[in-house]
């Protein structure tokens, strides 16, 4: 008798390094590019403030589905705001594999692709990291890219005290070389930061509209995942003359990405998979503000949860 395979967070944390995922991540952006990925654009409902989203991808191996709840007002209640579970099958017999904590799958995920944005556009050597938005995603972006780089002191900034508590008290005990600096706004963030991660639900941008904020540096954006919503101003786009995506359905559903295009603020002819820079069949332009946009995507829950899955059944 067939036994579906339940794996909780525990597992998953433990089972797979920083590393590990971020080598993941960049074996999911290859396989992009590829022809055996069916992978249709997420499927959302949106029932009152609340969203909810269907995720499908099918290689001829794997077929994983992820069911992801956003409600905001979870905060409220003591209640994380981003539920989820991801579904691996067999894709010849379709037998169910396993179950997972799709939620930790997501920000570990998530951490990977904004890493992997990091390795590939920021400078060589980063000292100064900043975050803005530091829920869960920006956690977990400022635990692997500390992990990937030797980070010395990270910037960051968010409404929420408890958000910024919680911040502070994990990523101290993780690595407590590293100084951390409570900023009085995004600008502080800029101004000492090398490499800055957005992780924000905001509908309108995070930033001042102030070119000198943005010049040299790089961004990775992994908020932003509705066409109305976007981090950043129209500044920002002006210093720009590429920007890599993680799939190109974040140009249907990031309004970093739409309302740019849609201004003239950016062309979308520069706009690149991040895959192409990574295979070399797009060059890297010498601008040194460089912009990395991930909404997410099917694929790299597929990718993670199957490195998580073979963990499992090999241990």
């Amino acid at each position: 008798m067939f036994k579906m395979k339940v794996i909780e967070s525990d597992f998953i944390k433990k089972s797979v390094s920083v590393l590990e995922w971020v080598e993941v991540m960049e074996q999911a952006f290859l396989a992009s590019l590829e022809g055996n990925i069916l992978m249709p654009k997420r499927m959302h409902l949106d029932y009152n403030e609340n969203t909810f989203s269907l995720m499908p991808c099918i290689t001829n191996e794997y077929i994983s589905t992820k069911l992801v709840s956003y409600c905001p007002h979870n905060k409220n209640i003591g209640k994380p705001s981003i539920n989820a579970i991801v579904v691996l099958n067999d894709s010849e017999t379709g037998e169910p594999l396993a179950v997972m904590d799709g939620s930790i799958i997501t920000a570990l995920r998530t951490a990977a692709v904004g890493s992997v944005g990091i390795k590939y556009l920021a400078p060589a050597e980063i000292s100064c990291l900043g975050i803005i938005g530091t829920g869960v995603q920006g956690l977990y972006q400022a635990i692997f890219a500390s992990t990937l780089k030797k980070i010395n002191e990270i910037w960051f900034y968010d409404k929420s005290e408890s958000n910024l508590k919680g911040f502070m008290e994990i990523i101290s005990s993780r690595f407590p070389g590293i100084s951390l600096h409570i900023a009085a706004n995004s600008s502080d963030v800029c101004n000492h930061s090398q490499v800055i991660i957005s992780a924000t639900n905001s509908a309108l941008p995070v930033f001042p509209d102030d070119p000198d904020l943005f010049i040299g540096k790089t961004f990775i954006g992994i908020g932003s995942y509705k066409p109305e919503y976007m981090e950043y101003p129209e500044s920002f786009f002006k210093q720009l003359d590429q920007i890599f995506v993680d799939t190109e359905h974040a140009l249907s559903e990031s309004g970093d990405l739409i309302i740019p295009v849609l201004k003239n603020w950016f062309s979308k002819t520069n706009i690149y998979p991040i895959a192409k820079l990574i295979n070399g069949d797009q060059p890297l332009s010498n601008n040194q503000t460089r912009f990395f946009k991930s909404v997410g995507a099917a694929l790299f829950d597929l990718f993670a949860a199957t490195v998580v899955y073979r963990k499992l059944i090999n241990k």
